[in-house]
């Protein structure tokens, strides 16, 4: 017998729905490939920080944007996304990386709901920091 192509597509989402990372009891883990360069702390006065090359591969590595792609209705893949935010809001509001959603998420005194990545293993001070710098500079889309 053969399956209608809906109820086959259907399924296929359903459970694509039910394995994503608001579960909480099986978070998505982090990337086990190694961070590209390391990026280097931030410096005052140092030259702005790319989106592109900086924040996104930390975003991938610790599995932000793969869960993020509309859970708690954010995106993580795009500044705009970013700016539009989810259900708490605007993620980032480029000038103020201290009263920005994704800063906050990220230490270890999270405003509400869980620390992400959920479940863990967190980002380090100083991948925390670039994302901070790197909205504190404007949050440039480069």
């Amino acid at each position: 017998m053969r399956l209608p192509t809906a109820l086959v597509t259907l399924g296929i989402c359903s459970l694509l729905l039910l394995a994503g990372c608001d579960r909480g009891s099986n978070p998505i883990s982090p990337s086990t490939a190694p961070l590209p360069a390391p990026v280097p702390t931030p410096q005052p006065g140092s030259s702005a920080l790319s989106f592109r090359q900086d924040v996104v591969p930390i975003l991938d590595h610790y599995g932000c944007t793969s869960c993020h792609g509309g859970s708690g209705g954010l995106f993580l893949g795009t500044v705009a996304q970013m700016k539009q935010g989810g259900f708490h809001g605007p993620a980032i509001i480029p000038g103020n990386g201290a009263g920005s959603n994704i800063v906050e998420k990220i230490s270890a005194a999270s405003p509400f709901g869980s620390r992400m990545p959920q479940g863990g293993p967190f980002l380090p001070d100083s991948l925390q920091l670039v994302i901070r710098t790197w909205i504190d500079q404007g949050a440039a889309d480069n």
